[in-house]
């Protein structure tokens, strides 16, 4: 995964997270709040891992393939790993809301 493709993938999920969000008012009383969600417990587990690379990333992006492999991943794991969170619009609200 190079450089641009972070950012991009970002904005899917933003997407993703907006779209889920603007469900009729009815349907959105039986879905669980995400943005209450407390520790990464209760996020999949996933969505945790990417969330906790994520930030990891933000932190040091100079260690990016370090971090990966670390978290056993690779650049395009990593990039199978978020379009699989993207493509599903609970996770990608719960890994925007995690990241706020």
């Amino acid at each position: 995964m190079n450089r641009g493709s972070l950012p991009m993938l970002t904005a899917m999920i933003a997407l993703a997270a907006c779209r889920a969000s603007e469900k009729p008012a009815d349907q959105s009383a039986a879905q669980p709040v995400v943005a209450d969600a407390g520790p990464a417990a209760d996020l999949p587990a996933d969505v945790a891992r990417a969330v906790t690379v994520a930030r990891a990333i933000e932190a040091n992006p100079a260690a990016l393939d370090s971090i990966l492999s670390a978290h056993g991943l690779t650049r395009a794991g990593l990039d199978s790993l978020m379009y699989a969170i993207a493509a599903d619009s609970s996770k990608a609200a719960a890994y925007s809301a995690a990241l706020r």
